[in-house]
């Protein structure tokens, strides 16, 4: 299928979605047991039902940032989940600019290769745009499997913070 940009109605990205990428998709099962999802646990836990144990990734893509033609930014938007994260899959010297940028910062959080950025899903965050070169991250979608009802709660509850 190649890289898309119908994926997210409403705020497209120029993205290939994991599943399609079988190698990427065995190590990154094997990361979300080991590694995030015990990292989103110990940042998380304490506002999640059960400590977190039942969080499952709904959706996961690479995301393509491209200064020279393509798509340069993501402009504010709430994701429709529990929590997101981003992972930068290229080095912050190879583009100007990025980041993930936060309302309730005004301003980016800048990671560099093999860096996570997490949070809430409701919370107003954009991707800031990049002035030079390509950007590349993984953006993932977190639910509590079992827990719709107390997800849309804690959805409408972080989105002014």
């Amino acid at each position: 299928m190649g890289w898309t940009t119908s994926r997210h109605g409403n705020y497209p990205t120029t993205d290939i979605p994991i599943v399609e990428l079988p190698d990427t998709l065995r190590f990154f099962r094997l990361a979300l047991q080991e590694r995030i999802y015990p990292l989103l646990r110990k940042q998380f836990g304490e506002f999640l039902p059960g400590g977190g144990k039942s969080l499952r990734v709904a959706d996961g893509f690479i995301v393509k940032y491209d200064a020279e033609g393509g798509q340069t930014e993501l402009k504010p938007h709430r994701d429709g989940s529990v929590l997101s994260f981003n992972i930068a899959l290229n080095p912050a010297t190879d583009f100007d600019g990025g980041g993930t940028w936060f309302a309730s910062l005004n301003d980016a959080v800048k990671i560099d290769q093999g860096e996570v950025v997490s949070h809430a899903s409701g919370v107003l965050h954009g991707g800031h745009g990049i002035s030079t070169g390509k950007r590349y991250i993984m953006v993932c979608f977190v639910i509590l499997e079992g827990y719709d009802s107390w997800s849309m709660r804690f959805y409408n509850n972080v989105r002014n913070l």
